[in-house]
This record gives C-alpha cells, sequence and structure tokens, in this order.
C-alpha cells in the first residue's frame, strides 16, 4: 500500500455591498449590506458539510454538501445586514464570517474574512430663528424698553448623531439661553431648549428695523 498524502484546506472571500435602500436618500440607519462569500476548497481532498458562519449577522444557504478540490461555490452563501445610527456615528462597519468543511479524515478545516465597510458621516444642522416683539415696558405702543424674545429651532439634517449644540447671538446685546442641546438624533428638531431676548433702545425705535444673525454650532462624531 503506498500511503496517499491528504492536505485539506479550504478559503472564503466576503464582499459587502452597501445598498442604499431604506427610502431615504443618502446614507442613513435602515440602510443594509448585502453579503456574498465565495469559498474554495485549497486542498487535494473533497470537503463535506461546508458551512458559512458570521457572529453578527445570519447566513442563508447550505451547507455545501461536497466540495471537490480546486471547486469554487460563489452562489450557495448569503446575509444581509441593516445599520443603525450606532454604526454610522462610528463611521465604519466591519465583521468576519467563518468557512468550515470537513475532509475525509482528520479535523475540520477553517479560514475567516472581514468585510469593512466605510460609513461617510454628513454632519449638517438647521437653525429657524423667530422673533416676537413684545409691548411689555409699561408705556403703550413700541418704544425703548420693550422686548424682542427669540425662538430657535435647531434641526438635525445630516446622517450623523450632533452633541453639544448650542447657539451663538452676533448682537451680544442679546441674551441666550438655555442649552447646550446635549444630543440630537439625524432628522429631529429641537424648538423649546433654548430661547433668547433683546431689550430694545431708542437707537433701534429710530432706525425703524432691528436686524440680527444666530448661528447654531454642534459637534459630529470625530
Amino acid at each position: 500500500m503506498t500511503p496517499v498524502g491528504q492536505t485539506p484546506g479550504i478559503a472564503i472571500i466576503k464582499t459587502g455591498t452597501l445598498n442604499d435602500d431604506d427610502g431615504t436618500p443618502g446614507l442613513s440607519a435602515g440602510d443594509t449590506i448585502s453579503y456574498t462569500f465565495t469559498v474554495t476548497n485549497t486542498g487535494n481532498v473533497t470537503l463535506t458539510n461546508v458551512t458559512v458562519t458570521d457572529p453578527v449577522v445570519t447566513v442563508s444557504g447550505g451547507p455545501v454538501a461536497s466540495l471537490a478540490p480546486g471547486a469554487i461555490d460563489s452562489t450557495t452563501f448569503t446575509a444581509s445586514y441593516t445599520l443603525t445610527q450606532a454604526d454610522i456615528d462610528a463611521g465604519t462597519f466591519t465583521n468576519t464570517a467563518t468557512v468550515t468543511g470537513t475532509p475525509p479524515t482528520g479535523p475540520d478545516v477553517t479560514d475567516t474574512d472581514s468585510d469593512t465597510q466605510t460609513l461617510t458621516a454628513a454632519g449638517a444642522i438647521d437653525l429657524v430663528k423667530t422673533g416676537t416683539l413684545n409691548d411689555d415696558d409699561g408705556t403703550a405702543g413700541v418704544s425703548a424698553g420693550d422686548t424682542i424674545s427669540y425662538a430657535f429651532t435647531v434641526t438635525n439634517t445630516g446622517n450623523v448623531t450632533l452633541t453639544n449644540i448650542s447657539i451663538d447671538d452676533a448682537d451680544p446685546d442679546v441674551t441666550i439661553t438655555g442649552g447646550p442641546i446635549a444630543s440630537l438624533a439625524p432628522g429631529a428638531s429641537d424648538s423649546s431648549t433654548i430661547t433668547g431676548s433683546y431689550t430694545i433702545t431708542q437707537a433701534d425705535i429710530d432706525a425703524g428695523t432691528y436686524d440680527n444673525t444666530a448661528t447654531a454650532t454642534g459637534s459630529s462624531p470625530g
């Protein structure tokens, strides 16, 4: 009897595709990553019961009953993952798949491969400032000493969570009260946390108008 050396081996290539499929244009929570897995028998013996597992996603398909030496299977196994807001805030999503096959003799053979998706942040913020003129100085009609009260509606128009949101006003005589807003998720608005007030001067009344500008600033991940 002439012994024939058996060298079982297996390899996997995991490929992820990012899909903008949640109905909201651009990258956002609810979009998915679809995965394909290419499995190759790199040894010289037939492998049986070939499976693919992933600790994060559910893999569909298989097991492959038998895979001959040199054979490649790229259609049996698939998977999908739904992105969370935490994933987008982190900027990347990585996970690892493992393929396992059983040779005629000896222990199972395995291989792993990881896929990393770059999740591009698009931080953006919108501010709407609304002023209300108040006749509240005790003198009827508009007069120096009346006030303008300001409401600020801040909206996160980007795809990452914004934190430490504050509002500044170009006029140092405008008093800003409240805030900062600790956190604002994509699409969320806050119209109650931060307010402002200004006391009208005689110069303002003589000018006929009073204009000033507020700026909202927030921090995005990274």
